[in-house]
């Protein structure tokens, strides 16, 4: 055997030890350590007490009956609004199709801990939405918007990026020829929709209604911001618990929360599998826009459609105008009567403020930075090795897909607040990496998933003529597969940095006041009274737009997302 190769299989052999030794670091010893309280000795409380004691709790019980209701209301009211929307653009033809398309995108740049911090300011006790409406209706109460339906409003047109992105490829590939034949022997236009269209884009529908499901169910940021003090839902008691050092109980509710979601995985997989070859034909006809005949529904339409617009609309504007408000106007003015950049240049020139950007700027980019290291090395040799140890290894990468955030948290908590032997007997917890650590861990699914697909679609005999002709692996991969994956890798760089800029739930149980994230002082400011920290908020949240509008424009410059790559559920 060469030097050269004896220097690439110590390499190989190097690496695997890496990437094996992060895995069980960061997500097995943590999924032990979560699992070892659930499930205790005989000497300590047995996991059916640590129930009966959990069932007892009055805001425990709450907590699990707001989710499940909420879960259900939230499934219901998205897919009408979902549905309706990717009609109004794709099936009905309805004027004002390109503003609509923006409208109903805003979810994709609009999501998560930045929209409940923005409808909170606009819909909250100081917003201009209700200053209107109080002034209209005297005894509303100023804490209209706050609870179950608050956070079942902000649901519903926050959700429905889904049917915007899946459904819609989805219906596209409907060919229009079935609905001619069926228009042409009498079908009438609701039996067309209800039996031709949507037989072709049910097993669509079905997987993001699962999908839809998880994502409400393991909803945290939305409820924290608007449920008030009288509505939690089944996270925000997962964090509760922790904070009161009872992570038995915690870890009970999240292997709940894991149990739920792992269900909902294997029932995705199932309806993939059987809707696999349900479609249109190979080469279809596209749809036409189908112009509503009576004048009556046609205004219905038009209106609905237009209001949807102006609920996801509204809100964005209102943060970003009063982002260049005065601090002093902010919650005073219905609309701000002078503008500025001082709020801009507080958030760029102050260090106590720049801090939390900084903060998740760094975490975000070392996670992505190794995320894309350990996948990238992992990728090739996985596919490369296709035996039980590379099966093995591909399956823990996917582990966190079928494990709540909340319970990988609680987990790297117990196994990192003693000193442990495969960090050199450090003490992680309230450490500055722990945050990173856990950011990698929770984006190497989705990494993986792309990155297998990208390196499948490369020509194999690229390789094997460089091989012939003497190259290393790590020339061919350099030279050869990298510049081929590329756009998928900078793509995913920047669609994970930017989910990472404002991830709540694993941010909420592991940070500290070193590594404090941009999400808990967006979060902090939404639930400030002071004009100041709230008009530094807007430019967090106007900021965060901004970025995530970027990667999408660079997502399309680089022909990605044409076609719907199937998610997880």
């Amino acid at each position: 055997m060469s030097a050269a190769r004896r220097l690439e299989r110590a390499g190989l052999l190097l690496g695997l030890c890496g990437v094996v030794w992060f895995l069980l670091t960061f997500l097995i010893f943590p999924l032990i350590a979560g699992l070892s309280v659930a499930f205790p000795g005989a000497d300590s409380k047995g996991l059916f007490i640590l129930a009966e004691e959990l069932s007892a709790a009055r805001r425990v019980r709450e907590a699990v009956a707001n989710t499940a209701w909420m879960t259900l209301a939230t499934v219901f009211s998205v897919t009408i609004v979902g549905v309706l929307q990717v009609m109004f653009l794709d099936y009905f033809a309805i004027r004002g199709r390109s503003l609509l398309k923006i409208g109903f995108a805003v979810p994709l740049v609009f999501g998560s801990v930045v929209a409940a911090a923005g409808y909170r300011f606009v819909f909250g006790q100081t917003g201009s939405v209700t200053a209107v409406l109080t002034w209209l209706f005297p005894d509303l109460g100023s804490d209209w918007f706050e609870g179950f339906w608050a956070v079942l409003y902000a649901h519903t047109f926050l959700m429905t990026g889904l049917h915007y992105l899946f459904l819609r490829a989805a219906l596209r590939r409907v060919d229009y020829s079935t609905v001619e034949a069926a228009r042409s022997l009498g079908a009438k236009e609701h039996t067309i929709l209800l039996r031709v269209v949507l037989p072709a884009v049910m097993p669509t529908l079905i997987a993001v209604t699962l999908l839809l499901t998880d994502t409400a169910m393991a909803s945290f940021a939305v409820p924290e911001i608007l449920g008030g003090r009288d509505f939690h839902m089944l996270s925000q008691m997962i964090l509760k618990l922790n904070s009161l050092r009872r992570q038995d109980l915690a870890v009970i509710l999240a292997m709940m929360f894991g149990v739920i979601v792992m269900s909902l995985i294997v029932a995705s997989q199932i309806v993939e599998r059987r809707g696999r070859f349900t479609g249109g034909a190979k080469v279809p006809v596209p749809i036409q826009l189908k112009t509503i005949r009576n004048p009556v529904w046609n205004g219905i339409a038009h209106g609905i459609a237009y209001l949807f617009l102006a609920a996801n609309v509204l809100p964005v504007l209102t943060v970003v105008l009063f982002s260049f408000a005065p601090a002093a106007s902010i919650g005073v003015e219905i609309i701000p009567s002078s503008l500025s950049l001082q709020n801009y240049l507080k958030v760029f020139t102050d260090a106590d403020v720049l801090q939390p950007l900084l903060n998740s700027v760094q975490m975000s980019g070392l996670a992505v930075f190794f995320g894309l290291a350990i996948t990238l090395f992992s990728v090739p040799v996985m596919l490369k090795y296709d035996n039980w140890a590379a099966r093995t290894l591909d399956l823990s990468f996917f582990l966190p897909w079928f494990l709540p955030g909340v319970l990988l948290a609680v987990g790297m908590i117990l196994a990192f607040d003693t000193p442990n032997a495969l960090v050199g007997g450090a003490i992680l917890l309230g450490n500055w990496w722990i945050v990173p650590a856990a950011y990698t861990v929770i984006i190497m699914p989705l990494m993986v998933r792309f990155l297998r697909a990208a390196f499948v679609g490369i020509d194999p005999h690229y390789g094997e003529a460089a091989q012939s002709l003497g190259a290393s692996a790590l020339y061919r991969f350099r030279r050869i597969s990298l510049p081929l994956i590329l756009p998928t890798v900078v793509l995913l760089a920047g669609l994970k940095f930017n989910d990472l800029m404002t991830e709540y739930p694993v941010s909420a149980f592991l940070f500290n006041v070193n590594n404090r994230p941009l999400s808990l002082a967006i979060v902090d400011g939404a639930r400030s009274a002071d004009p100041e920290q709230r008009a530094v908020n807007l430019v967090y949240v106007t900021l965060i737009m901004a970025a995530s509008m970027v990667i999408i424009v660079l997502a399309e410059r680089l022909s990605m997302g044409r076609g719907p790559e199937r998610n997880r559920l």
